[in-house]
């Protein structure tokens, strides 16, 4: 007798009522608008889907006009779920990694994958989502061996010899594919309450012009990272200035706990320094979110089974919504070392 999990109980009651209403081209627009869901990018979903981004464009809009509601909110820099994508995501990325995990049993070689997988990671998310799911995989995947730089470094995985390199989503070129590691990001603006009380709290994004600001070099560019805000659809930059500028987040919390000047970064990192009132946030309700961080591999080059492994179970681990460690993501990042002064 098969036993069917309880929390896997709605996929067949699904079935049940949709599978004879679902054309054939159904499943296949579904899979498309999951594989947005995953990469973040229509471009980058259009390439792992082997198809052009307008056919990609098309097809979602087919699923909406069959659904007869928005999915999915596009800009030029962004894609965004629409409340109806998002239940949609919600109900559909377990039963999508039900389908595959049936589909893997199948065709699963009698061998496990094994071999050395050689990975590039930044330090803020080996913290945030590496660590977590690659102590899963490597628990679930024995024989594969872990490579692992952890450097905020700019990589070129195409000619470094990296099988694979976590990258910010916005910093994704158009010859990888990628797979969305966890949602967007919080960011806030943070001083200390020493340096409030010298020189005042902003109380609009234009007012940081007249503070000194601690400015971040990202490491990937090499470029000075915009401040950057949205009201409602409205997003926009703030250039900044000041007397420091850091390509390390860390020493940006350690020179603002020090009433050097007013931070920038995502909140998980600053959290436990907000909970205890070393730092006050400020601006809220104007900071954009941060777009997250992507696993990425070139699209040209053959798959080894061991990377094939890695890049099931991340999506497995990110559609259940499990990616994230929560002590993680709430900002008691243990392994992090903050110098107060």
């Amino acid at each position: 007798m098969v036993h069917i999990p309880v929390d896997y109980m709605f996929v067949f009651d699904f079935t049940i009522r949709e599978v004879r209403r679902m054309r054939g081209t159904d499943f296949g627009n579904l899979r498309a608008f999951m594989m947005i869901v995953d990469s973040g990018s229509f471009v980058r979903a259009a390439a792992a889907l082997k198809i052009a981004p307008s056919t990609l464009s098309y097809t979602i809009q087919v699923l909406e006009g069959r659904l007869g509601t928005k999915l999915l909110q596009r800009t030029t820099r962004t894609v965004r779920l629409t409340e109806a994508g998002s239940r949609l995501a919600r109900r559909l990325g377990p039963m999508m990694s039900e389908f595959d995990t049936l589909m893997e049993d199948l065709t699963e070689p009698r061998e496990k994958p094994s071999g050395t997988l050689k990975l590039c990671v930044p330090r803020m998310p080996m913290r945030l989502y590496m660590e977590p799911l690659l102590n899963g995989f490597e628990a679930a995947y024995t024989d594969i061996t872990i490579d692992l730089t952890i450097g905020d470094v700019l990589v070129d995985i195409a000619v470094s010899g990296f099988d694979a390199a976590v990258i910010p989503n916005r910093s994704i070129q158009d010859d990888l594919i990628s797979i969305r590691l966890g949602p967007e990001l919080k960011r806030i603006v943070y001083a200390s309450p020493r340096y409030l009380a010298r020189f005042g709290a902003p109380s609009e994004p234009g007012d940081l012009v007249h503070h000194n600001c601690i400015n971040f070099r990202g490491p990937h560019t090499g470029a000075i990272y915009p401040w950057e805000f949205q009201r409602g659809q409205e997003r926009f930059e703030v250039a900044v200035s000041g007397s420091l500028i850091v390509s390390d987040s860390t020493y940006t919390l350690s020179a603002a706990l020090s009433g050097k000047g007013i931070g920038y970064g995502i909140e998980p990192i600053s959290k436990p320094f907000l909970d205890d009132g070393s730092l006050i946030s400020l601006l809220e309700g104007w900071v954009a979110p941060h777009p997250g961080f992507m696993l990425c591999y070139p699209k040209n080059r053959n798959i080894s089974a061991a990377l094939k492994a890695l890049l099931s179970y991340v999506r497995k681990q990110s559609r259940a919504g499990s990616r994230l460690n929560d002590d993680r993501v709430n900002g008691r990042l243990g392994s992090t070392h903050i110098v107060r002064t």
